[in-house]
């Protein structure tokens, strides 16, 4: 038999995603010992991990849990879905072979084509993170001028920045703040969570980059914000967060979470964070915390 904590480790996901689901979906049905903690059994170790694979790969929790052992076997038995990255792959070519040539028109032709086929979290994996990496990777090679590699940058964050007005005319969820803490300028994985959080119909207010944490605060109070999601890329920021989350927690209401993503978060040391703050190992665990969020 296992704790909840040694099932989050074995299965990757947190004690706070373990509870939702089990209270949500009775996805398994664990023991107690004699002080009332939970007791998991190996096979309710497996079919938690199958299932945190199937929402990977894109299956929505609410779709697979009633599933049972064999039926969720199966389903990650099929091969996945190599045809939509092969398209993701397409599009990002024929941009940045657009943005190579100065093809402003093209660019945007192949963007809004990608987003009109392309459900938003597939845009995201397969079209956005991939072309943003490559181009700063062609311009670091020399491969890009720094007028191409903004040509790109802009079109994607002009057209997602559309996508945002858009679901914003039909939120009905709860309201989300996005923004990052002085110094911290990086904003593209901000504005991509952003977009996700807004498709699914979350109320998004979406501030960007380098603001002091009492800004945020007061924002976050006016729209009643049941979150505030933060992004951390630079690692030489590190060392001054700890004092900023603590100053954005103590002006914030007590049922307000922060929750902090970004390539250099999973640096942090959490003991020296506030308690409600929740650091994102990756886009699988904020997708599976807005579920949670809108349940």
């Amino acid at each position: 038999m296992y704790s909840i904590k040694a099932v989050a480790q074995a299965t990757g996901l947190t004690v706070e995603t373990l509870r939702a689901w089990e209270r949500r979906y009775g996805l398994v049905n664990p023991g107690r010992d004699t002080t009332g903690r939970r007791l998991y059994r190996p096979e309710d170790v497996l079919r938690l991990r199958r299932l945190r694979e199937a929402t990977e790969r894109g299956h929505p929790i609410g779709r697979v849990a009633s599933l049972d052992d064999a039926a969720l076997a199966s389903l990650l038995s099929e091969p996945q879905d190599r045809g939509g990255q092969a398209a993701g792959a397409a599009f990002v070519e024929r941009i940045l072979e657009s943005a190579r040539q100065f093809r402003t028109a093209e660019c945007e032709q192949a963007l809004t084509l990608a987003i009109a086929m392309l459900p938003p979290v597939q845009l995201v994996r397969d079209v956005l993170q991939p072309l943003l990496r490559e181009v700063g990777e062609r311009w670091h090679r020399g491969e890009l001028a720094i007028s191409q590699e903004r040509l790109v940058s802009t079109i994607v964050r002009r057209h997602v920045g559309l996508l945002l007005d858009s679901y914003d005319r039909s939120a009905r969820r709860a309201a989300v703040v996005f923004a990052t803490l002085p110094g911290e300028r990086h904003e593209f994985g901000l504005l991509m969570s952003a977009m996700v959080c807004a498709s699914r119909g979350f109320k998004v207010h979406y501030l960007g980059p380098d603001l002091p944490a009492q800004e945020i605060a007061r924002y976050a109070r006016e729209v009643g914000a049941v979150v505030v999601a933060l992004s951390v890329v630079l690692h030489e920021q590190l060392s001054s967060l700890p004092a900023q989350l603590h100053a954005l927690a103590d002006a914030l209401p007590g049922e307000t979470a922060i929750w902090i993503g970004g390539a250099a978060s999973q640096a942090l040391e959490k003991g020296a964070l506030p308690a409600r703050c929740q650091v994102m190992r990756d886009a699988a665990e904020f997708e599976q915390r807005l579920e949670m969020q809108a349940a």
